[in-house]
This record gives structure tokens, C-alpha cells and sequence, in this order.
């Protein structure tokens, strides 16, 4: 074998060697970054009614993962671009019956049963994604005081956050709901969730 042959082969050794190091970092990182998700809070007690006319309370979060957020039907600007990533996650985890969504609408003297459920078949596939409504004053403290999100001059005040609850009703991380880099940020932390049972 040349001398040309074994310095090309040494090399190709030590480039495959760095380039595992680099992905063994890479992959460490990224764990330890999702493993270590806090917990900013706990859920509070709230109750609210589907678009279907059901009651649900923090109860339905009991042994599920959560994804929140709050919306209004008439707006057009964040909260469609919200529910289509919303409805992208429900489709991404469509085989999973550990995951759950709720939008809260931040309207509900436009937004009836019967809009909600409207809106929702415009974006949801499956019986794991509630739209609720309630008292406005109950939605404003749920927002603020619940989950530390801003609930000024609503129903266009709204945040335009996501919400990750783990199953124990722990509030996990908040990602923005427009922005595709943080739905991946987001899936990447369900699957995290899911994975630690």
C-alpha cells in the first residue's frame, strides 16, 4: 500500500472519528437541553365548555400532554397560523392517545358553541382537541393568573403562545405558536414527554 493510500485512509479515520464526536455532542446537548424542561407552574382549576356543550375542567388533563393556547375565531392574523400548527402536531401525533389540545377562545360573547364547533372542523381531525369557552373574566385569570400569559384589551390581547402541560398538570414550557422553529422545538419536547412515560 502507498504512502498516499494510508495518509488518505488515516485521514478518512480521523474525519469519520470527529465527525461521530461532533454528533455524540450534538445528541448529549439536545438531551440534556429537553431533559431538564422545568416546571414554571402548576395548572389551576378551571372549568369551561367545549364547542360539543361538555363541561371540561383541569381534570381532562390528568394523565395527558397538553398543548394550550388561546384564540379567538374572527381574528386573522396569529390565530390561524396557531391552529394549522396545532393541527399539524394533532396529525404528527395522531397514534398517540397520550396527547391532548385546547384552545380557549379569548371571544366568547361572538364566539357560541356553535361557531366553535365550525372552527373546529376546520382544522381538527379527531376528538383530542377541545375548544372552550367560558366567562370572559374567568378566561382573563385563567390566562394571567393560570398560565402566566398576557390577557390585555382581548379579544385581540391575547398571547400567542403554546402552553405544554406535562401529566401531572405541570406547566413545562411556553413556545411561540407562529413560528415554525418553535412547533419542531415543541415536538421535539412532546416526544421527550412521551418518552419518559
Amino acid at each position: 500500500m502507498s504512502s498516499l493510500n494510508k495518509k488518505l485512509i488515516l485521514a478518512f479515520l480521523f474525519i469519520f472519528m470527529l465527525g461521530s464526536f461532533g454528533f455524540y455532542i450534538i445528541d448529549k446537548a439536545t438531551k440534556s437541553r429537553i431533559d431538564n424542561i422545568g416546571i414554571i407552574g402548576k395548572v389551576p382549576s378551571f372549568s369551561l365548555t367545549n364547542f360539543d356543550g361538555t363541561v371540561v375542567t383541569e381534570k381532562q388533563l390528568n394523565d395527558k400532554i397538553s398543548i394550550i393556547s388561546f384564540i379567538f375565531t374572527q381574528c386573522e392574523g396569529a390565530c390561524p397560523i396557531m391552529s394549522e400548527n396545532m393541527s399539524t402536531l394533532q396529525e404528527r401525533f395522531a397514534s398517540s392517545g397520550d396527547i391532548q389540545f385546547l384552545s380557549i377562545t379569548t371571544d366568547p360573547d361572538y364566539d357560541t358553541l356553535d361557531i366553535l364547533n365550525e372552527y373546529s372542523s376546520n382544522y381538527s381531525n379527531k376528538n383530542n382537541w377541545f375548544f372552550l369557552r367560558g366567562d370572559i373574566l374567568d378566561v382573563i385569570e385563567l390566562s394571567e393568573k393560570g398560565f402566566f400569559l398576557s390577557a390585555a384589551l382581548l379579544p385581540a390581547g391575547h398571547s400567542t403562545r403554546l402552553v405544554l402541560v406535562d401529566k401531572e398538570l405541570n406547566i413545562r414550557k411556553y413556545y411561540e405558536g407562529t413560528v415554525e422553529s418553535n412547533i419542531f422545538e415543541l415536538q421535539s419536547d412532546i416526544v421527550t414527554l412521551l418518552n419518559q412515560g
